[in-house]
C-alpha cells in the first residue's frame, strides 16, 4: 500500500522542490469557504473545456481571471499568453475565499473552482510548465470532499481534508477519481513562486512519488478497462477525406485494433501520431479534434506524445484548429462538432465560430498559425478559419 502519511522533518534548503505533494502550513478558515459555497448556489457553473479527459461531470466558476478573457471558457484556465488578471465579480459574494487569496503574500495569476461530480473521474494528465521548477504552482484547498476521492500525482495517492492547502506539482502525470456520493470542490489557485512562498515550501510537510507498482487504495490492483465496443468498419464518406488531410500536413495516422479503453472510441495518440480503430470508431471528426491537439504542441513534444495535456488554452486552439481544417475540408460543422460531443456545448461552439468571435483565435495567432481580420491583409494572406501553417513549427512562440 501507498503511505499516504505525511513526513514531520522538514526537507533541508530545497530538496522538497522533488516532492510531488506538499501540505502548506498556511491557515484557512474552512468554514467561511463552506459558507461561500452556500452563497454560490445560483451561479452557474462552466463545464470543463478538456471533454476527452474526464468521464461524468467536471466544471468551474472562475473568481479570479484573465483580463482580456472573451468567452466564459476562457475565464475559466490560465492562459500563458495573459499577464494580467483581475477578481471577477462572483468573488464579492465569497468573503472567506477573499480573505484566502489576500492572505497569499504572492502574486496570484487565477482562482477557480473546480467540481468533479459523484461517480467522475479524471484521466491520467500532465499541465504544461506548471511546477516549482517552472516558477508557478498551483494550489488546492479542499472546500467539499469525501474519503473516498482518489488523487494520485505519480502514482502517490495525496489524501487533502477540507480546509488544508496543498501545492500539487502539476506538471506531473496526476489523475482523480470520485467514487463517492457527494460532489468534490475544490478551490485551485495558480500563483508565482516568491521567496514567501519558498519558505512556506521549506516548512511544508511533502510527500514523494509512489513505487511504480503501487497499489490502489483497497490494496487490489485496479481491472483492466473493457475496450470500446466494436460498431463495424467507419462507413462515414468523411474519414477518407481525413485521413487524406492528416497524411498530407504531417500528422501520421496508423491504423491497428484498440482492445483497452481510449479517451475517445476508436482513437489513441502513440509517440507523436494518431492510431484509429475503424471498427470501434464512432465519429470520424474526432480524428480532426485529437490532430489539432498535436498539431498546436511544440515539436518537441509533439514528436514523442502519447498523450493529451489537460490544458483549456491547447484544448481551445484545438478545437479552433478543427474548426479551420474542417472549412478546408468544406466538411459540415456536425462532422467535429456532434451532437454527443463538448458536453453539449457544441451547437454553442459552432455558433461562436460562425456568428462570434473566433474561440483562441489571439493564441493561434500569437503562435504564427493564422490571423485576425487585422493582421491578415498586412501578411496578405486571408484571416482565420485560412491557416497559415497547420503545424506548430518552433517551440517558441510567435516563430515561424
Amino acid at each position: 500500500m501507498i503511505d499516504t502519511h505525511l513526513s514531520s522533518t522538514v526537507p533541508p534548503d530545497t530538496s522538497f522542490s522533488q516532492a510531488v505533494a506538499m501540505r502548506l502550513p498556511i491557515h484557512i478558515d474552512g468554514p467561511a469557504l463552506a459558507a461561500d459555497l452556500v452563497r454560490l448556489a445560483d451561479h452557474g457553473w462552466t463545464p470543463h473545456f478538456n471533454t476527452g479527459l474526464y468521464a461524468g461531470h467536471w466544471s468551474v466558476l472562475p473568481l479570479r481571471a484573465s483580463e482580456d478573457a472573451a468567452h466564459e471558457i476562457e475565464r475559466a484556465h490560465n492562459a500563458p499568453t495573459s499577464t494580467r488578471f483581475i477578481d471577477q465579480p462572483v468573488l464579492e459574494a465569497c468573503p472567506g475565499m477573499r480573505a484566502f487569496l489576500a492572505s497569499l503574500a504572492c502574486e496570484v495569476r487565477t482562482a477557480r473552482l473546480l467540481r468533479l461530480g459523484a461517480g467522475a473521474q479524471i484521466a491520467p494528465h500532465r499541465d504544461h510548465a506548471l511546477g516549482l521548477a517552472y516558477g508557478e504552482v498551483r494550489l488546492h484547498v479542499p472546500v467539499q470532499t469525501q474519503p473516498e476521492v482518489d488523487f494520485r500525482v505519480e502514482g502517490a495517492r495525496v489524501v487533502m481534508a477540507v480546509g488544508e492547502l496543498w501545492y500539487i506539482d502539476a506538471s506531473r502525470e496526476h489523475q482523480v477519481s470520485n467514487p463517492g456520493d457527494q460532489d468534490r470542490i475544490h478551490l485551485v489557485v495558480d500563483c508565482i513562486v516568491n521567496d514567501w512562498l519558498v519558505e512556506r515550501f521549506r516548512q511544508a510537510a511533502w510527500i514523494e512519488a509512489a513505487h511504480p507498482e503501487a497499489e490502489s487504495p483497497a490494496g487490489e490492483a485496479a481491472p483492466a478497462e473493457l475496450a470500446w465496443p466494436v460498431i463495424g468498419p467507419a462507413p462515414d464518406a468523411a474519414l477518407p477525406k481525413i485521413l487524406a488531410f492528416l497524411d498530407e500536413i504531417g500528422i501520421p495516422v496508423t491504423e491497428r485494433e484498440l482492445t483497452t479503453r481510449t479517451f475517445l472510441p476508436g482513437i489513441a495518440i502513440e509517440a507523436g501520431a494518431l492510431c484509429v480503430d475503424r471498427t470501434r470508431l464512432q465519429h470520424p471528426g474526432d480524428l480532426l479534434h485529437e490532430a489539432g491537439h498535436l498539431a498546436v504542441m511544440p515539436p518537441a513534444v509533439r514528436a514523442s506524445a502519447s498523450a493529451l495535456s489537460a490544458d483549456p488554452a491547447e484544448e481551445m486552439m484545438a478545437i479552433a484548429w478543427s474548426w479551420a481544417a474542417l472549412t478546408y475540408l468544406d466538411l459540415p460543422p456536425g462532422i467535429v462538432f456532434h451532437d454527443t460531443g463538448y458536453k453539449g456545448d457544441a451547437a454553442w461552439l459552432v455558433e461562436t465560430f460562425t456568428t462570434g468571435e473566433p474561440l483562441a483565435l489571439p493564441m493561434l495567432q500569437w503562435l504564427g498559425m493564422t490571423a485576425d481580420t487585422v493582421q491578415a491583409p498586412a501578411l496578405g494572406v486571408p484571416p482565420f478559419p485560412h491557416m497559415i501553417k497547420w503545424l506548430r513549427t518552433a517551440d517558441e512562440a510567435g516563430c515561424g
